[in-house]
């Protein structure tokens, strides 16, 4: 299965000098989370996608410059619906299923961290986008778009 990984940073991009690249993944990314990455993608297309998947967030577009603004509550929007998901799974979970690799064992750990989902790749390092939206996302700040690549797992 594939899934992207979305460079962004606080600051516009210059191409070749700033822009994140397959390299980058070698060491501790492909072969823990991903089996390969390429830079093998259609960028527009996957921006597409990504800017999309995140507009019921609120966010704001500027395709121009290709910057995003998360906008104040983005956090807590974003996370909303999979809390509640969470707290019904955690009702209903068994003792016994808690302490095996059950299908609900796995479905709470991905609404909490999504382990192959969207990454993004921020001051020089990678992290999963549930990761980077708790710990690094500056609501209202913008954001530049730099490379997108590919991902397999």
């Amino acid at each position: 299965m594939h899934s992207n990984i979305f460079q962004l940073e606080e600051r516009p991009l210059r191409f070749e000098e700033d822009y994140a690249c397959e390299e980058d993944f070698y060491e501790g990314f492909v072969g823990t989370v991903a089996d390969y990455v390429s830079e093998d993608v259609n960028r527009e297309e996957e921006i597409e996608y990504f800017v999309e998947f995140l507009k019921k967030y609120g966010i704001m577009y500027n395709p121009e410059e290709q910057s995003i603004v998360f906008p104040e509550g983005f956090k807590i929007q974003y996370f909303r619906e999979r809390l509640e998901k969470l707290k019904n799974i955690v009702e209903d979970i068994t003792i016994e299923e808690f302490s095996t690799d059950s299908t609900k064992v796995w479905i709470s750990k991905n609404l909490i961290e999504e382990k192959y989902g969207i990454y993004i790749y921020y001051r020089h390092s990678w992290k999963t986008f549930d990761d980077f939206v708790r710990c690094h996302l500056k609501e209202g700040e913008k954001y530049y778009i730099g490379t997108v690549l590919d991902y397999h797992f």
